[in-house]
């Protein structure tokens, strides 16, 4: 069994160093078990360069791995379509969708491999690190966060529930032509998009109880930049509407909540009451995932 580890590189030369002793570390883990169990589990590498006017400098060892894959965009596509790029040149049969700044334990990938061996045709979802300005969490600190990594219904009335799919190992052949064929313009929420379209599939997503994945914080990432991760799901909204795989009362839910939750954090009390009166449901739906998962912080709160 394959993992393909797609990254996309933007100007990121100072991220490389530690991204290759990540990877590396991670192959050895692979390697390990093989020997030790009798597994065959393996890894690509596989890197899209969306900065045309800057090389990926990797050292010569790295550079010269047969299951290391470099890829230079013509031109700047953004980070969806430099990741389907590099979907396409993949061979795994699970894939992740790495960031250049972020980090994964060395034995994340032998981990989503061990766990995708026993829940074939699922989306293996890890605990992560949570950075930010003020120190990290835990994303998932109570059970019944835990518990709703998966639930299609907290995506729709709530938001998504996974940080960056780096935490994320996913069954290549589950990815949907939609998903590939509409590439977003505005960068942000790809991967919501992503999520999603596989919820409303009836894809599962099975949950691993350990923190595999750090999302690092460096003051310019896009999930932390509300406005932008906005106009990125507002953009994939017609798509869902044309793809057949949601129904348009779980699109008008999902449009409804996202006009709410902006409205809501530009306005004053009285406009904050009557927007949550308004949308009541919603309101609701919120009110209960805060009390019950026990943080104050989230991802599209």
């Amino acid at each position: 069994m394959k993992i393909s580890v797609i990254t996309t590189f933007y100007n990121g030369n100072s991220y490389m160093a530690s991204y290759q002793k990540m990877m590396i570390a991670n192959e050895e883990k692979l390697q390990q078990a093989n020997q030790k169990s009798g597994s065959d589990y393996s890894m690509e590498v596989i890197i899209v360069n969306d900065s045309p006017k800057e090389r990926v400098a990797l050292h010569a060892i790295y550079a010269s791995k047969k299951n290391w894959f470099v890829y230079n965009n013509e031109s700047n596509l953004g980070i969806h379509g430099s990741r389907v790029k590099g979907l396409s040149y993949a061979t795994g049969d699970y894939i992740v969708f790495l960031d250049q700044d972020d980090h994964l334990e060395d034995d994340a990938l032998l981990t989503f491999l061990q766990m995708a061996s026993h829940n074939e045709h699922k989306v293996i979802v890890s605990n992560c690190n949570f950075q930010t300005k003020n120190g990290t969490n835990l994303l998932y600190r109570t059970d019944y966060q835990k518990n709703r990594v998966g639930d299609y219904e907290v995506y729709l009335c709530v938001g998504t529930q996974i940080v960056s799919p780096g935490q994320c190992a996913i069954p290549r052949v589950l990815i949907p032509d939609v998903w590939k064929e509409n590439i977003l313009k505005q960068n942000g929420a790809d991967d919501y998009f992503l999520w999603l379209l596989l919820l409303g599939m009836g894809i599962g997503f099975v949950y691993v109880d350990m923190p595999l994945y750090t999302h690092v914080y460096t003051g310019e990432n896009i999930s932390g930049a509300t406005e932008q991760t906005d106009a990125s799901v507002y953009e994939f909204i017609p798509y869902l509407r044309q793809c057949g795989f949601m129904e348009q009362d779980e699109v008008d839910l999902l449009e409804r909540m996202m006009h709410y939750k902006a409205d809501f954090r530009k306005g004053n009390l009285v406009t904050k009451c009557l927007l949550s009166l308004k949308n009541l449901d919603i309101f609701v739906n919120n009110l209960v995932f805060k009390k019950k998962s026990k943080t104050p912080y989230g991802f599209n709160r």
